[in-house]
């Protein structure tokens, strides 16, 4: 009996194991054999730490084989095919190492679009880049990890947009952030126009010289009415796309300024992303 129950301990810790190895080459995969088992781990708690926290996932991939396609295309394809990403738009951010022509990319997607235009990615690839030309590749991953996960925390900059990378087209709104004085001001404004509001219709039904007390609350009735908007058509209009002007960034360099360029995978899901310069 001690011995059955040895066993099925010994079983039960084996599984274990292989469990965290799948998790841990779920966000590791390190083809290039460029990080230790100890590194690994590592980074792959970090990704743990950073998925828990942001909401969105993060993935490390190596690469040194000879390949034809971009940087662009094996990113989206290994994002997409290894179904990576968290929520109904698969957000998340793709760190790929490509050892064959020295060149590390970043693929964003869903929501993390947002949160890294492109002057964020390029400053995150420059964090990174000294630890790559030395040959220290785990802690150029840990240090992106830590880039984005800051960038994250920050939220989304003033003014952020989407544009098409092809034809220069803005796809969104620019995104304003309202500051706390504007919250309080908003919901003072909010207080005064609600008090006002049920004010005048209170006294509305106020019957001056009697005692009868008209129940408003009571009798209060909202109907809603639908409106149905039938879609005719869409026009689509191409222009030449005009170059990204210059500006200071959140890394205080040059950097490129003007919102987060997308672009279509092959199976038509939006991505953001960029290279960084080679190492």
């Amino acid at each position: 009996m001690k011995k059955f129950l040895s066993a099925l301990c010994a079983l039960f810790m084996l599984l274990c194991l292989c469990t965290a190895g799948m998790a841990q080459s779920a966000s590791v995969v390190d083809q290039a054999d460029l990080f230790t088992p100890v590194e690994e781990a590592e980074l792959a708690q970090l990704i743990d730490t950073f998925r828990q926290e942001t909401q969105m996932d993060f993935v490390i991939l190596t690469t040194d084989q000879a390949h034809s396609y971009s940087q662009q295309q094996i990113a989206d394809s290994f994002y997409e095919e290894g179904g990576y990403g968290m929520g109904d738009d698969y957000s998340g951010i793709l760190y790929y190492i490509d050892m064959y022509e020295r060149v590390p990319y970043l693929a964003t997607c869903g929501a993390m679009i947002d949160y890294m235009p492109d002057d964020r990615i390029e400053y995150a690839h420059e964090a990174s880049y000294d630890y790559l030309a030395y040959g220290n590749y785990a802690r150029a991953a840990a240090q992106m990890i830590q880039t984005v996960q800051t960038y994250v925390r920050r939220g989304i900059p003033e003014g952020q947009y989407r544009y098409d990378v092809l034809t220069g087209e803005r796809l969104t709104a620019s995104h304003k952030v309202l500051t706390p004085g504007e919250l309080l001001v908003c919901a003072l404004i909010a207080g005064v126009a609600a008090l006002i509001c049920s004010g005048s219709v209170k006294g509305s039904y106020s019957l001056k010289g009697s005692t009868y007390d008209y129940a408003f609350r009571e009798n209060c009735d909202v109907k809603f009415t639908e409106k149905v908007d039938d879609y005719l058509r869409t026009t689509t209009t191409r222009r030449r796309k005009a170059p990204p002007p210059s500006s200071t960034g959140d890394g205080g360099s040059s950097v490129r300024v003007g919102g987060s360029g997308v672009h279509r995978s092959s199976s038509g899901r939006s991505f953001g992303g960029d290279a960084g310069r080679k190492f």
